[in-house]
């Protein structure tokens, strides 16, 4: 028989919980709900399957079907008697789902008293099983980091960069995680004013003395981990990860130096025509970075991580409308909407790869470049076309570098992100002029 590798399987299941979370099967009969928010109150019991769309949903209550949820912030203290579908920015279970359970969200909690009937199927940023929490049957995540302090009836199956064990797994666990320096521990939201505080997970691979293991432990990372021996009964398979390339692969000296030329070479053209078009626009997106550093990382570490799950929201929004047309027996309706929903998804992502691509590096290079102008040559300053190109030139040097220059345009990515998103929310007016 054809032998399966571990870090194969976890991709496959990751695609197959894809899968899941936007082929959702219909009910006939279902109650919907929409409102800035949506409390099912304790006592309340809802005797169908309930779609809600709304900024924050809470069920003290008991959904006798299925819950299909959109949402900012999702709470689940009460009953699930069916399946659980979730897609938001923040999911916390503190109730019980009877059936299975599928959840897209940026950061995931499951409290002292969770318990999910049948099989966890998660994409996300943050996973956090809490001691006391309960999954019956399978769990399956793919995401940046996990911490699975609760229990595990069957197998778990992961993709990480960070993870720690400290419950107890009944059966298998599969992984493929990051080496210890892979990422730096921080959490992406620390700074973003109302959001749930999530635990910071070490980097790499992390089995604590509390945790029980009940089968094998098959993971794949850069580097192997100590494993307590006692914490595992069946056999522990390592399985190193490695980057092959050979000589004709890599790049010569000459040929990388002419990539980071290029590099600031489209990034100061594109910068100059924006200039030239909105001068105020670049001005007032480096008054928002020195004026609020902070938020504007905090934001943009939000919106960044956001992205992938407002898309999700819009691809399974797209899939339930066309559900609902199909029983209505509007004909071709649903698949236009879908078709159209879709197209817009596309042009948003491929907006948003601009965005961090090319924006973001634009108006950190200009904030930068206009500091180091002011304190050096005031006069050259007041001049926008300088401070951008000497910022863009420092950011593409910094970015060269190994190793800090992946950090670095990461948080550039973020902070151009953040400030962005700052200066829409304020609605400040921007000035063009041709």
């Amino acid at each position: 028989m054809k032998q399966i590798r571990p870090h194969k399987t976890v991709r496959l299941l990751v695609f197959m919980s894809l899968l899941l979370f936007i082929f959702v099967p219909p009910a006939m009969a279902f109650e919907g709900r929409g409102d800035d928010n949506v409390t099912i109150e304790a006592g309340e019991l809802v005797e169908d399957d309930l779609y809600v769309g709304t900024n924050k949903f809470v069920l003290d209550g008991t959904i006798k079907g299925d819950l299909v949820v959109a949402a900012s912030e999702i709470v689940i203290n009460g009953t699930v008697e069916g399946d659980l579908l979730a897609v938001g920015q923040f999911v916390e279970i503190n109730g019980i789902v009877a059936d299975d359970t599928r959840i897209g969200a940026a950061a995931i909690e499951m409290g002292e008293g969770a318990e999910i009937g049948g099989d966890l199927i998660v994409a996300g940023y943050s996973l956090h099983g809490k001691s006391g929490s309960l999954v019956s049957q399978d769990l399956v995540f793919a995401g940046f980091q996990a911490l699975l302090a609760g229990d595990v009836n069957e197998d778990v199956w992961v993709g990480v960069n960070s993870l720690q064990v400290n419950g107890r797994i009944a059966g298998n666990i599969t992984a493929e995680v990051g080496g210890e320096d892979s990422a730096p521990p921080v959490n992406p939201y620390q700074f973003t004013p109302g959001v749930p505080a999530m635990p910071v997970v070490p980097s790499g691979l992390t089995v604590g003395d509390a945790a029980e293991i009940g089968g094998d432990f098959t993971y794949r990372s850069p580097q192997s981990f100590d494993i307590p021996s006692n914490a595992i009964e069946g056999d522990v398979d390592f399985t190193q990860e490695t980057v092959s390339m050979d000589n004709a692969s890599q790049p010569s000296t000459g040929q990388a130096v002419w990539r980071h030329v290029r590099r600031f070479i489209t990034l100061a053209l594109i910068g100059t025509l924006l200039i030239w078009q909105a001068p105020s626009f670049v001005t007032r997106l480096s008054e928002q970075l020195r004026e609020k550093p902070v938020p504007s990382l905090g934001w943009g570490a939000l919106v960044y991580f956001g992205v992938p799950v407002i898309v999700l929201v819009l691809i399974v929004a797209a899939i339930l409308l066309a559900i609902l047309f199909g029983s209505l027996q509007f004909g071709n309706l649903g698949s236009a909407v879908v078709f159209v929903m879709l197209a817009v998804v596309f042009a948003f992502m491929v907006a948003f790869v601009l965005v961090l691509l090319y924006l973001t590096k634009i108006i950190v290079g200009y904030f930068v470049g206009h500091q180091i102008l002011q304190r050096v040559s005031p006069a050259l300053a007041d001049t926008p076309y300088w401070p951008l190109l000497l910022g863009l030139l420092l950011v593409v040097a910094v970015i060269a570098l190994p190793w800090l220059g992946g950090l670095v345009n990461w948080i550039i990515a973020i902070v151009g992100v953040g400030a962005l998103w700052l200066l829409w929310r304020d609605k400040v007016p921007v000035e063009k002029i041709a």
